[in-house]
Order: structure tokens, then sequence, then C-alpha cells
């Protein structure tokens, strides 16, 4: 019977996790206290260890809330507001009417035309066949060129060009001449130009923002995406990831710029940083994930299944959601504001013990 409660209590981890506390506060704040209050008194050693204790965690909490680690509330989420399948039905976001429907955006393939420089440094970096399938791949392509270097120029860029752009560069003399310049004027010329393609993008999104692949807040929208269109079976029984292709997803309001914030001057950074400090409202912030129904092909076994493409006839589908910027440093701020005033009370607590100590010495010796 006693082996059985042994086994229970070492396996059980509520258990297991309620006597670690009991141990820690018996034998590590305990013993402090033991030694305090055999030298200083047992009441004064229960206050000095008290204020020992509640400064400590409110240092702590004060840790936990700037980080958001530890004690903390629940994170910011994606929340699903809906999925539109044609955009011509209305919709119950009127954010969503400035952002064109997908047969209104610029074509990729057409873009790129106007932007020679681009499309040779895409296709050295991509292959020789690279072109674009979307308005994502054009920005994907664009936006670390904003910030290019010559150490990038010399590091591959210019070789790359050289071995996978020859023949696109054959028939874009002009352009082909510009990698014969130094790097610092090719740099110049890069990021005109790519800035210029990015804001020719933007400006036809009507305040939206389009994020490139690579950016890390794509991935989290397209997961949140993929489990709303996975419950709602968007495209019939069995509906997972592989039923359909991302096509892009875009942004709107929030605190972030659409273009990251590395892009400002290191006077620019610091600026934002602070401003967002002192919001003290979020904007509210929309994304919108598009998707489009992959065409079912039949894979023979044992061979590599073909690449995904796009249904012929399929719409593109919105998927709207709203983000939800969850509580996760609020517990860590009560939880450090709470600390922080029992610390206060067991000083103020010490402070007048000391002040009277000082004043009943005072007497005394003066009695004497």
């Amino acid at each position: 019977m006693s082996s059985t409660l042994l086994s229970a209590i070492q396996f059980d981890p509520n258990i297991r996790g309620l006597l670690v506390i009991v141990t820690a506060g018996t034998i590590l704040i305990g013993s402090i206290y033991l030694i305090l209050a055999t030298n200083s008194g047992m009441r004064n050693g229960f206050l000095i260890a008290g204020a020992g204790l509640f400064g400590w965690m409110f240092l702590m909490g004060l840790v936990w809330w700037m980080y958001g680690i530890g004690l903390k509330g629940r994170d910011p989420l994606w929340m699903p507001a809906e999925i539109n399948f044609t955009r011509t039905a209305g919709l119950a976001t009127p954010e969503v009417d400035s952002l064109p429907a997908a047969d209104s955006l610029p074509d990729a393939v057409e873009t790129m035309k106007g932007f020679p420089l681009i499309t040779a440094i895409a296709k050295g970096a991509e292959g020789p066949d690279w072109a674009p399938e979307t308005l994502s791949n054009v920005v994907t392509e664009a936006t670390p060129l904003v910030l290019v270097t010559t150490r990038d120029i010399e590091g591959g860029i210019r070789e790359n060009v050289k071995k996978n752009a020859s023949d696109f560069l054959a028939g874009e003399p002009e352009t082909k001449a510009l990698f014969d310049l130094p790097s610092d004027k090719l740099v110049d010329e890069i990021r005109s130009e790519a800035v210029t393609l990015r804001n020719k993008i933007e400006d036809q999104l009507g305040g939206w923002c389009l994020l490139s692949e690579s950016d890390p807040r794509r991935g989290e929208a397209v997961a949140s995406a993929d489990a709303q269109l996975v419950s709602v079976k968007a495209f019939g029984e069995g509906t997972n990831s592989s039923k359909y292709i991302v096509n892009d997803v875009f942004f709107y309001g929030g605190k972030n710029s659409c273009s990251p914030v590395q892009e400002k001057s290191l006077v620019g950074q610091m600026w934002f940083r602070v401003k967002s400090i002192f919001e003290p409202k979020n904007p509210k912030l929309l994304g919108v994930v598009t998707v489009t129904e992959a065409k079912s092909v039949t894979v023979v076994p044992g061979e590599t299944p073909p690449a995904a493409s796009r249904r012929e006839g399929a719409s593109t589908v919105s998927v709207i959601m709203l983000r939800n910027l969850g509580n996760r440093r609020f517990l860590p701020f009560l939880f450090a504001v709470g600390n922080g005033l029992m610390f206060a009370v067991f000083a103020m607590t010490l402070h007048s013990r000391d002040k009277r100590a000082i004043a009943a010495r005072a007497e005394f010796a003066a009695a004497h």
C-alpha cells in the first residue's frame, strides 16, 4: 500500500509539483527565515525574509512582464472572421472592400517586364526558367534587394546572374551594361529599382500590405487559415493543405508598417520602437490569405507526385481574419504589481520598526 502511494506521488506531475513548491518554501525560504530569526528575532526576521522574497519576486515579475515569459496569459492569435469564395458576394468585414479581388490585382509577369534588373537578379538566384506566378513571388524577390550591399554584389549576385541570366540579358543590353558598373553604383541602381517595384505594387492594393514569402508573419497567418479551411471543409470532405495552393497574404492596419523596419535609418528604427512603446492602444489588424483549389492528380505508387497546379476555372478563396492580441503580459503585470505592493508593505514596516527603535535608543541615551 505504501509503495503504491509513493509511486503515485512520484509519477503524478500535479502532486510532484505541489511537493516541490512546499519543499522549496520550507527548506529554502524557511532556512533563511530560521537564520534571520536567530539573529534578529522572530518578528524582525520574518519581515526581512518577507521583504527579500517579495522583492525578488517583484524583479522576476518585471522580467516576465517585459519579455512575455514565465507566468503569462494567452498568446496572440488569428481569429477567423469569414471565408469568401468569390469576392462577388457582400463582405461582413468592410475593410476588405478596399482590397482588389484576385482578377483585379496587377499581373505578376506583366509587372516584372518593366523591371529587367530585378528580373535578372531573380533568375540568377532562382534559375534561368524563373517566372513569377503571384505577386508574392515578385515582392519576395524585391524586398531583400532594398537593403542589398556591395558585399552581396561581390559575394554571389554578379556570379549568379552571369551563370543563370545570360540568355535573358542578351535581349536587355542596357541592363547587361549595369552589371559592368562598380559595385557601389550597381547597389544604388538595384535599390532604386526594388523600391520602385514594390511601391508600384503597394499603390494598387488600397492601403493593404502584401507580405513576402520570407516574412515570418506570413507563416502564422497561413497556418491559421489552414485550420479554418479544414474546419469548415471548404473544399469538400478531406480538405487539407494539399487540396489548395496559397497565393498571397495581405495585412491591413496594426502597428508595423508595410516595409520591414530594418529599411529605416538608425534614428528611424529607434523612433519606431519608442513610438510603439508609448502607443496606448493597438490599432486593429486584419489579415487576408488567398488560396486557389489545386488540380486533382492521381499519383502512381512509387513515383514522385507532380508539383501542385491550380485547377482550371477555380475561384480565389479569401480567408479573412482578425488579430487577437491576447493578454500575454497581463498576468505577469499583475504578478509584478502584487509582489511590488507586498514588498512595499514589508519594507515600510521594517522602516517604521527602525524608526521606533532609534527613538527608543535616543530616549534611553538621554535618560542616562
